[in-house]
């Protein structure tokens, strides 16, 4: 049996492909099964729907005080690493990566990755995130979880292996991904490749992992010029920047996920918009980890497509996108002395739609018709929230995980009324807590 649900005399707060955010009071949704079918003013339309498919198990929902508007599409993460939050910090990048963080990585077996990345859905969709691109090992287990969980991920495969200090291509990693993809019949995961950075392999190395991509037809995900060290080392090996290097190998393409792209030059800025590569900026783990501060309006001006991330839980130590909105667009005023720069309409879009094409989700990230119903319910009526004055205003810069009470995936409550429905989080508490006193 089909459901439906009616959102009725709801604030509905939406981005849009070719036109401005749309603010849209006492408005009405109506989803049936996976589909939203009407997002308007009409009362009268919304019931015609609802009526018109008469099988349906129907509800409907009262928005009074609410707000409707997409779950948010986290553009770079790695989820598993909820099991090291606090126990790496005020360190640089390069001490907390090679002396903390990739010892422990060494010791974790595949229940470390489930429960580490369920704890990490967890809070995303208490947060109001529905989607994530995920760079980590573990991608059987990882998929497993997310289609569990009713989460939509994009899901990179390692695509390679390393034996004595020697990589080699790994193309039966890319097919069992790509084959547990297809054998799940889920649509909630899609693959991408993992190429860490410019300085973890050997230069002979890169070109093989870009025809890989370009074989399977996946996109890579990549951190980019995240301190000034890489950028130094990658001078003094290879003569250039990294952006410049990683596109010799031909590795930058319009589906390529670029994280963080604090240190770029004109130059690298250039060939990022005409790659038209998505940038994901990282604001919270670039701050605590001193990378630096990423130039989001010569970004803009260059034309990059610009998307948002909360990196992972031992670097940032949340993955909280309400967070990521306000930092990023206070970041951009601050650095600037510019009050007009990244404005909340320009963040809010990040967030979600652009989150959702960078993770190649094309159909969410909007609240209109013909599109997944891949929503979330704010609850305004509380101090932190009130009075409401401007909604969009209100999400980017007052709201948090707290109002969230209620998250929809593909047409299904992943959360209701603030009890998450497909995870068992006292089972992944318990399951990571002892997890974490294994790695300490």
């Amino acid at each position: 049996m089909s459901k439906a649900v009616l959102f009725s005399d709801i604030t509905i707060v939406s981005p849009h492909d070719d036109a401005p955010v749309s603010i849209l009071e006492h408005g009405y949704c109506v989803v049936i099964d996976k589909i939203i079918e009407y997002a308007g003013v009409s009362k009268e339309e919304a019931e015609e729907v609802l009526a018109s498919y008469p099988d349906a198990e129907k509800e409907v929902y009262d928005g009074h005080n609410k707000i409707l508007c997409p779950t948010f599409a986290n553009a770079h993460a790695h989820t598993p690493m909820s099991i090291f939050r606090n126990i790496a910090d005020d360190k640089s990048l390069q001490d907390w990566l090679f002396g903390e963080i990739i010892p422990r990585e060494d010791k974790m077996i595949a229940e470390d990755f489930y429960y580490g990345n369920l704890l990490t859905l967890a809070e995303m969709i208490e947060s109001g995130t529905g989607c994530a691109a995920n760079m980590y090992d573990g991608q059987i287990m990882i998929s497993k979880g997310a289609i569990e969980s009713g989460f939509r991920i994009q899901q990179t495969t390692m695509g390679k292996s390393c034996t004595d200090g020697k990589w080699s291509v790994d193309r039966k990693n890319v097919d069992d991904l790509i084959g547990f993809i297809r054998e799940s019949g889920s649509e909630l995961v899609k693959p991408s490749l993992l190429v860490h950075s410019i300085y973890l392999y050997p230069e002979d190395f890169y070109q093989p992992l870009s025809d890989l991509a370009k074989e399977y037809d996946i996109p890579v995900s990549v951190h980019i010029s995240e301190t000034i060290t890489e950028n130094e080392n990658c001078l003094k090996s290879y003569g250039c920047s990294p952006v410049q290097k990683l596109d010799s190998y031909g590795l930058l393409t319009d589906t390529t996920v670029a994280a963080h792209c604090v240190h770029l030059s004109d130059e690298d800025r250039k060939i990022l918009a005409e790659r038209k590569v998505w940038i994901a900026h990282n604001p919270s783990s670039n701050m605590k980890l001193a990378s630096g501060f990423a130039d989001v309006q010569a970004m803009q001006k260059a034309g990059m497509r610009l998307c948002l991330g909360s990196d992972g839980a031992a670097s940032n130590n949340n993955q909280d996108m309400f967070m990521e909105m306000r930092l990023a667009s206070f970041m951009a005023k601050g650095k600037t002395l510019d009050p007009t720069v990244l404005k909340a309409e320009e963040v809010f879009t990040m967030a979600t739609r652009n989150g959702y094409l960078a993770c190649g989700f094309d159909e969410c990230g909007i609240i209109k018709k013909g599109m997944r119903a891949d929503i979330q319910i704010i609850d305004y009526d509380c101090p932190q929230m009130w009075p409401l004055g401007n909604p969009l205003s209100a999400l980017v810069y007052s709201c948090g995980p707290d109002c969230v009470e209620s998250v929809m995936i593909d047409g299904m409550f992943v959360l209701r009324n603030h009890e998450l429905t497909t995870i068992d989080i006292e089972k992944v508490k318990a399951e990571t807590k002892a997890i974490m006193q294994r790695l300490k």
